[in-house]
């Protein structure tokens, strides 16, 4: 008996897959969990578990389609569009879609999305939205920037670049609000004024603001902007840089004062009176 037991083989340890590979059956669930960090919440209908945040059905996106008219058929530029929802709704109102994604990881989601949901006409780019408006001739009927222009690095670049390839254009973004800073020595007041710079945009000077991540961008879910060097500007400055670069009609909602993070608005921003364009801004090479 003793004999027997000596001689009795140990249990083999389990085979486990390669980590490259998916050991399960195919499902959407699968290109979900290959990606971690998910803020967009699918509908039900696509049965799977992704993020909480970002609604397939933002009333944002739905009300600058309201603002701009019919997108069937308009040809649409999405700058910063993060995992693809709402290329999904401008995709659902019949817009033909070009969207340019800097976040690796968020362009391989909006791939994923495009597979999930089925997104023909769109077409998704990865790098740097600035340089692809200023190397790239298309002007577009409309061009979508939410959650964009408070994580770039040159906000008044990319306001004359987009300016040029467009006369209409949706904003939603986080603002300055400079004009609450405490009129006072203390830390807070003294920390904001060191931060305030001035851009020059056609020969004006706008205020903004220097802004950190602060280690944000650890986060998986990290969504913001290519380098931790990003400018806000105040409300004012942005308005200022639209009048300057031609829009003569500005339309506000989704006001927040405070916002969870800090004040913000939605602007659509339209060029209506002829002639009034944007000077094509100079390509990199040219700076």
């Amino acid at each position: 008996m003793r004999d027997r037991i000596l001689r009795r083989k140990p249990t083999p340890a389990p085979i486990k897959p390669f980590d490259s590979y998916e050991w399960r059956a195919p499902s959407a669930q699968n290109c979900i969990d290959l990606i971690p960090g998910w803020n967009t919440r699918f509908p039900d209908e696509y049965g799977v578990v992704a993020g909480n945040g970002v609604a397939f059905g933002d009333p944002r996106i739905s009300w600058a389609i309201a603002r701009y008219g019919s997108v069937d058929g308009a040809r649409v530029l999405e700058v910063g569009p993060m995992e693809g929802a709402h290329t999904s709704l401008l995709h659902r109102r019949g817009a033909e879609i070009t969207a340019v994604e800097a976040n690796k990881d968020a362009f391989l989601k909006c791939l994923i999305t495009k597979e999930i949901v089925g997104l023909p006409r769109a077409r998704f780019h990865l790098g740097d939205c600035v340089l692809f408006l200023e190397q790239n001739e298309t002007r577009y009927d409309l061009i979508v920037a939410c959650g964009v222009l408070y994580h770039m690095r040159e906000p008044l670049r990319f306001l004359q670049a987009v300016a040029a390839r467009t006369d209409a254009l949706y904003l939603w973004t986080h603002f300055m609000d400079d004009l609450s800073i405490p009129d006072d020595d203390s830390p807070l007041a003294q920390g904001l004024r060191q931060t305030r710079e001035l851009g020059e945009l056609s020969g004006r000077q706008f205020v903004m603001y220097r802004h950190s991540y602060v280690g944000a961008n650890l986060a998986p879910a990290f969504c913001g902007g290519i380098y931790d060097d990003a400018r806000w500007l105040p409300r004012r400055s942005i308005v200022g840089a639209l009048e300057t670069l031609g829009f003569d009609s500005v339309e506000f909602a989704h006001e927040a004062t405070p916002h969870p993070n800090l004040p913000a608005f939605s602007a659509f921003a339209r060029r209506t009176a002829p002639g009034k364009t944007s000077p094509v801004p100079p390509t990199a090479e040219a700076r």
